[in-house]
C-alpha cells in the first residue's frame, strides 16, 4: 500500500497516515512527520484537559518500528475520549541508541537521524473525523478536505533520559493542525498515535529540527485508535 519508502519495505495494509508539508495539502508517504523536541518534554497543544466527567479512556498496545513491528508496551498507549477534545498518552521502553532503524536525511535534517546520546522522538496524532467515509484504511488519501476530513497533529515533544520514554498532550476541538483539517468528533474519530525517531538532538539544527519532517510509518512506533 506504502510503496518503497526511504529504502525500506512496503508496507502493506498500514492503517498508519504520512504528513502534509503544510496545511490542508496532501504529501508524499517519504517526507513525514515532523520533529518537535527539546530539553525535556514539550507539549504543543497544551490545553486544559476536560474534567473526568464524560471521559471515555481506550488504551492499545505500542507496535513498532511499523504497523508490522512487534508489541514493545502492552496497553502503552492511552486515548481519552471527552466532547471538547483528545488527551493522548505514550508509554514505552526507550529504545537503546543504535539498536534501531534512523529514517534518512531531508531538506530538513540533511544527514537524517543519527545514534547519539541523547536522542529525540516526536509525538504525533492523526485524526480521522469520519472514519466510514476513508479510503479502507485511513491513510494520507485522508487528510485534508476529504470525505474522512483527516488532520495531522504535533502532541508532543521529548529528549530521552531514562529507561522509559513517555510523552503526552491535549488536542481540543478546533485545534489548529499541522496539517489537514481540525478535530471535530472527538468522540467518535479514528485516532492514529505515531512516535517518530529523530536521532541524536543536535543544537545547530535548532529550531529547524524540531519543528520540520522526517521518516515514514516503518520507522515509528504506533498505535491505532479505530
Amino acid at each position: 500500500m506504502w510503496g518503497e519508502q526511504e529504502g525500506r519495505p512496503s508496507t502493506s495494509g498500514a492503517a498508519v497516515v504520512g504528513l502534509a508539508t503544510k496545511r490542508g495539502v496532501h504529501m508524499n508517504v517519504r517526507k513525514m512527520i515532523v520533529a518537535l523536541v527539546g530539553a525535556g518534554s514539550l507539549v504543543v497543544l497544551a490545553v486544559p484537559a476536560a474534567g473526568a466527567a464524560g471521559v471515555t479512556t481506550q488504551t492499545r498496545d505500542i507496535v513498532g518500528q511499523g504497523p508490522g513491528g512487534s508489541v514493545v508496551s502492552a496497553d502503552g498507549a492511552a486515548l481519552m475520549r471527552s466532547d471538547t477534545g483528545l488527551n493522548a498518552r505514550f508509554s514505552m521502553p526507550t529504545p537503546a541508541s543504535g539498536t534501531y532503524s534512523y529514517p534518512g536525511g531531508n531538506a530538513f535534517q540533511p544527514l537524517g537521524a543519527v545514534p547519539g546520546h541523547p536522542e529525540a522522538y516526536s509525538f504525533w496524532a492523526f485524526v480521522f473525523n469520519y472514519p466510514s467515509q476513508c479510503s479502507a484504511p485511513c491513510d494520507i488519501n485522508d487528510v485534508g478536505n476529504t470525505p474522512a476530513q483527516g488532520g495531522v497533529y504535533n502532541v508532543a515533544g521529548h529528549v530521552a533520559s531514562g529507561g522509559t520514554l513517555q510523552m503526552s498532550g491535549h488536542i481540543s476541538v478546533g485545534a489548529p493542525t499541522f496539517a489537514g483539517v481540525p478535530l471535530m468528533q472527538p468522540r467518535t474519530a479514528e485516532v492514529h498515535l505515531a512516535v517518530a525517531p529523530h536521532g541524536q538532538l543536535d543544537p545547530a539544527l535548532m529550531p529547524v529540527q524540531i519543528t520540520k519532517p522526517i521518516g515514514s510509518p516503518p520507522y515509528w512506533w504506533l498505535a491505532i485508535f479505530s
